[in-house]
């Protein structure tokens, strides 16, 4: 995988772990709370991760999509103070408690430029917002996600494991197109506290600050 690390002299650190397909400036508006670093883990051809987060006093896991099966293989080792899961679940590709097995295979072999794009609408939800996100910098081309999920799909089926890492909190996003909000909410409910949000499977917009993701609770 690729780590961008934004070093700030920091005692803490959020580690973000992005989606699928997803180019790190999907996350650049986020604030950082005072006293706290970000490493940015993304493009998961190769799972391995060579960072070291032993030296950090605090350490938060914020998952977005994929990135949560990702994140619990990675944090496996270490002492996590919070774990947010964001429109995603331990079974990415799972006709229960995932995106459905025919839809998520059928992404990876009709992969290409169109199929690309509805993707990403249905991603983001609207026009308005398709436009926002695809003029992000670092957009991964259609050769690198299609390697990447290639990897993902291949990794999946080899590991299966789940509840590697202890989460404290999975957001769902009730008009998510890509992982059902009803599938998220089958697989989580006795795991660990559900916060629910109006927002489709990019629902980073409606943040402005990295706690939001582990502090953020409905509205009344």
């Amino acid at each position: 995988m690729k780590i961008q690390h934004f070093d700030q002299q920091g005692q803490h650190v959020i580690v973000y772990f992005a989606g699928w397909g997803t180019p790190p400036s999907v996350v650049q508006h986020l604030r950082l709370p005072e006293n706290y670093d970000l490493v940015i883990c993304y493009d998961y051809q190769q799972l391995a991760c060579d960072f070291d987060f032993t030296s950090y006093q605090t350490i938060r896991v914020v998952a977005w999509s994929m990135g949560v099966w990702v994140a619990k293989r990675i944090m496996q080792p270490y002492q996590l103070s919070s774990a947010t899961a964001i429109n995603g679940t331990g079974y990415p590709c799972h006709d229960q408690f995932g995106i459905p097995c025919t839809i998520f295979e059928g992404t990876l072999t009709g992969l290409n430029e169109e199929n690309r794009h509805k993707f990403e609408r249905r991603i983001c939800g609207n026009k308005t917002a398709l436009q926002d996100y695809q003029q992000l910098a670092q957009r991964p081309t259609l050769d690198e996600i299609y390697s990447e999920l290639t990897a993902l799909y291949q990794g999946l089926q080899q590991d299966q494991r789940t509840d590697l890492i202890l989460w404290s909190k999975a957001i769902i996003g009730t008009k998510d197109k890509i992982f059902p909000a009803q599938h998220q909410r089958d697989y989580w409910q006795s795991r660990c506290q559900i916060t629910e949000v109006e927002a489709e499977h990019l629902l980073f917009p409606q943040f402005s600050h990295w706690a939001q993701c582990w502090e953020y609770q409905c509205k009344s």
